[in-house]
């Protein structure tokens, strides 16, 4: 589905509305860019610890669960396997930095699927041999829009968490 052309019935309190939806691949999470014929819109997408449905930026909504119902039928696998990730928070001065992830092997590489506060997968960080690191990312990752000094801090506190 690469277009808007598929339309939702959805019924929110006693208020029923149409939407458009468009559906974006994504390997981690169940992902729908939904319009509202009122001109909202938004993306909605599943958090891989739970698979309950979230709306981006504002979590756990009524809406996104809502959504979450109405939109099972067009899912290309609803099956949702979970994953449990590790919560890391640390408050500077300056800035907090929140993030979850989700460390896995591959050869004899460390990978590590990184997820924002907002749940939502942002890349994979990969431990090199020579102590440096790779990111990879998915088909919307842009690499400019990276923030370095928020890598730079994930980097640091990985190995905190060794679990080999």
């Amino acid at each position: 589905m690469n277009n808007m052309n598929t339309l939702l019935q959805v019924k929110v309190g006693d208020v029923e509305m149409s939407a458009r939806f468009e559906e974006f691949y994504n390997r981690h999470h169940q992902m729908f860019k939904i319009k509202f014929e009122n001109g909202y819109e938004n993306v909605f997408y599943t958090d891989v610890e739970s698979g309950r449905w979230m709306e981006e930026d504002l979590g756990f909504t009524m809406l996104a669960m809502t959504i979450g119902k109405e939109i099972t039928s067009f899912l290309r696998q609803p099956i949702h396997v979970p994953k449990i990730l590790t919560w890391h928070k640390k408050e500077t001065d300056d800035r907090t930095y929140v993030f979850g992830f989700f460390q896995f092997r591959k050869g004899q590489h460390k990978m590590y699927e990184i997820y924002n506060s907002n749940r939502k997968y942002m890349y994979t960080l990969v431990e090199m041999d020579t102590e440096d690191w790779q990111i990879m990312g998915n088909q919307s990752f842009d690499v400019r829009k990276v923030d370095s000094d928020f890598v730079q801090h994930v980097i640091s506190v990985l190995p905190l968490y060794n679990y080999s």
